[in-house]
């Protein structure tokens, strides 16, 4: 399961199936969540300097700024593959002006991977509804509870982290949503917030993930 997906499971509640957090965080959570997927496998990387890279539009792509490694390539998968898609448009503009934009165009793909995998289920808004709003209730959390167990280890019990929970814990700290993700944290917060601050400094700042955090913490 990609870290987007894990995301919105972890930011959507399990038996109302509505998002724990306002659509424009949890836009900046699955996107995040997918580039720095594409980020750790090399297949998005940071421009280097005196490095001469064009966009999409033919311009100069700034320093430090993000763009695809053609070179690199993922197994089929269509949550990576949208995300690519949707970046491949945008790549070299700041982050800050591509992950809402990511984000949103996402969730479709999000949710039918999920459907079909049988971990949601489609509820579709009540007739008398005076706001429809679809709803996406869990099937099959075992996944989701996995994780969850993984990140209170890492973030409680000085449990080592894998590269996973490294991601998850930087991208639900950068965008303030630790505890609302996991409210089984609220225990011992002050102790679960200090470590995942140092679990976060993990990242490398410089790196395409860093990157993506810096421009999430600019965006909250």
């Amino acid at each position: 399961m990609q870290l987007a997906e894990e995301l919105l499971l972890l930011l959507t509640d399990d038996e109302t199936g509505r998002m724990s957090v306002p659509e424009r965080v949890l836009d900046l959570a699955v996107a995040g969540g997918a580039l720095s997927e594409l980020g750790a496998i090399e297949q998005v990387r940071v421009v280097e300097e005196h490095e001469h890279v064009v966009g999409s539009l033919g311009e100069p792509i700034q320093a430090g700024r993000l763009v695809i490694d053609d070179e690199v390539t993922h197994d089929a998968d269509p949550v990576l593959d949208g995300a690519l898609e949707t970046f491949r448009g945008m790549q070299g503009r700041k982050l800050t002006n591509v992950l809402p934009i990511m984000g949103r165009a996402l969730y479709p793909a999000l949710h039918r991977d999920l459907e079909a995998k049988g971990v949601l289920r489609r509820e579709a808004p009540a007739r008398q509804s005076m706001i429809p709003r679809t709803t996406w209730v869990a099937v099959d959390s075992t996944h989701e509870d996995s994780v969850r167990r993984h990140l209170a280890d890492v973030l409680l019990h000085d449990a080592e982290p894998d590269d996973r929970a490294r991601h998850l814990v930087g991208l639900l700290h950068a965008i303030g949503a630790l505890t609302v993700a996991m409210p089984e944290l609220e225990a011992d917060r002050e102790r679960a917030l200090q470590t995942a601050l140092e679990v976060r400094a993990l990242t490398d700042v410089h790196g395409p993930c860093g990157r993506v955090l810096a421009a999430i913490d600019e965006l909250v």
